[in-house]
Parts: C-alpha cells; sequence; structure tokens
C-alpha cells in the first residue's frame, strides 16, 4: 500500500501566499500565474517543469512556457515548492503544507515514492548537534528498482541466459 504524506496545516490558500509573496518585491499576481498555481496545488505529486507544459496544455490552460518557467523558480524561491534532482531530470513537489519526508526513486522507469521516518530525523539532528550544526532540513533518496521494473529486470537476465 503507498505512503500517504498527510497535508499539514496550512495559514493560508497557496495563491494567497504567492501573491504575498510577489508584492513584497514589487510584483503582482497575473491571471496565468494564478492559474498556473492553483493547478499545481491542486494534485500533490512530484512533476518537471515539460510534464507541468504538457498537462496545462492538455487542460487547455494559456500559460507561456516563460511564465511556466518563472513562476517555478518564483514559488520555490517563496517556500511553496521544493526542488528535487533525480538523475538528469528536476522534479518538483509542494513544501508548503507538506511535513519534511524522504523518497524513493526508481532509476529506471522514474517513479517517486514518499516516505517518512521519525528515526532519520532524529539521526540528522543528533549528526548536527556533534558536529555544531544547526540542522533546518534534510534531502534522502534512496535510488534503485520499483518492484515493476525489478521483476522485469529479472525476467530479462533469465530470458539472456538462454
Amino acid at each position: 500500500m503507498p505512503f500517504e504524506l498527510p497535508q499539514a496545516e496550512r495559514q493560508g490558500d497557496p495563491v494567497e501566499k504567492f501573491a504575498e509573496y510577489l508584492a513584497l518585491h514589487g510584483m503582482r499576481l497575473t491571471r496565468p500565474q494564478r492559474e498556473l498555481v492553483e493547478y499545481i496545488f491542486r494534485y500533490h505529486d512530484h512533476f518537471t517543469a515539460t510534464k507541468l507544459l504538457q498537462d496545462i496544455q492538455q487542460k487547455g490552460l494559456k500559460v507561456s512556457r516563460a511564465t511556466v518557467y518563472r513562476t517555478l523558480a518564483r514559488l520555490v524561491d517563496a517556500g511553496l515548492l521544493r526542488t528535487h534532482r533525480f538523475e538528469n531530470q528536476v522534479a518538483y513537489e509542494h513544501a508548503y503544507g507538506y511535513p519534511e519526508h524522504d523518497h524513493l526513486y526508481c532509476r529506471n522507469c522514474g517513479k517517486i515514492e514518499e516516505f517518512s521516518v521519525p528515526e532519520l530525523g532524529e539521526l540528522r539532528d543528533r549528526v548536527a548537534r556533534e558536529h555544531r550544526f544547526r540542522a533546518e532540513t534534510h534531502r534522502f533518496v534512496i535510488t534503485g528498482l520499483c518492484e515493476e521494473c525489478a521483476i522485469a529486470s529479472s525476467r530479462r537476465r533469465r530470458v539472456d541466459l538462454i
């Protein structure tokens, strides 16, 4: 059964938070940005900029490529999204309203699964204390093969031996 990441309590809507961030930086929230932020925060899933562009085009949203990339960068700066590098791709995920967690990454199909083990945070904090370091967060990614890819890989190996 897949891990369901619980949503933490938010202090306001992501669109409102983004509008506040933009206002603090002398910018305003445009209609395309609003639609993009609403779309991104409607679902909790990891995504790449390319996948986001494909999805919004299929949904008929009129948001330019430049607006997508600019908005993603600003959402990261605002602390609403996080980026993760998984081999040769950069994936985005919600930061606002979601607790710290870690990832399993399938190097074959690109599947990303989330998990949370409190002991990892405790280990991080202990190591930080021992080194007189103030830990703020961590990123832990286990790279390997998901169950489906591992099964497919073992089948191919047996066939290759014949």
